[in-house]
């Protein structure tokens, strides 16, 4: 598949999400409040990944996919996992818990204990942090020969995509599961199997 390509199939991955989820009616306590604006944020980064990349900004992009793993997890955990307590704490950004365990919590959830969510953090965490904090990984794709400037390979920016879908369809499906359209759930992951996850340019 060719950058192109996944670029439009993100770009028409982010419309079917957004038609499919907008207007869906959930519950107005403060669990439900908190849970469906991370993961809408989710969604939103996803956008901008797809916009940042498709307007050849990847390092911006690359710096954001954390945040939109983050988001993620923390709305799930908001939704399913915390406690009222806990709901009071993050209202006031002192909640103690580590992002790890957050993780840890959500994948003892029905749906969840796969471990892939682990399994994502484990692998590409160093990375994504590197990116988002401007460290090496951010640094070194900026030095070519001769000048600065991005430098990123078109494998790379496929696969950020497919990373970027992959969390948006699933805070997608987390939003219809808080409507409590579980259809819709199924529906989205058949318009949306063939889309989420573009396979890097040979």
């Amino acid at each position: 598949m060719s950058l192109s390509d996944a670029i439009d199939q993100a770009e028409r991955l982010a419309q079917t999400l957004d038609r499919h989820i907008d207007g869906l009616e959930i519950g107005s306590a403060l669990r439900y409040r908190l849970a469906g604006s991370c993961l809408d944020v989710a969604l939103e980064h996803h956008k901008a990944v797809v916009l940042l990349i498709a307007r050849h900004l990847p390092g911006s992009a690359f710096s954001i996919m954390r945040l939109q793993f983050e988001a993620y997890i923390r709305g799930v955990w908001l939704h399913q996992c915390a406690t009222e307590t806990e709901l009071t704490a993050f209202t006031k950004d002192r909640l103690d818990r580590s992002f790890a365990a957050l993780v840890t919590a959500v994948e003892g959830l029905e749906g969840f204990s796969e471990g892939i969510l682990t399994k994502a953090r484990q692998r590409a965490w160093a990375a994504m942090c590197s990116f988002t904090h401007t460290g090496y990984l951010q640094v070194v794709r900026r030095n070519k020969q001769t000048t600065l400037e991005p430098d990123y390979g078109d494998d790379e920016l496929i696969e950020a995509l497919g990373f970027a879908n992959a969390i948006a369809l699933m805070a997608a499906l987390e939003i219809a599961h808080m409507a409590g359209k579980e259809d819709l759930s199924r529906d989205l992951l058949d318009v949306a199997g063939g889309i989420a996850t573009p396979e890097p340019a040979p």
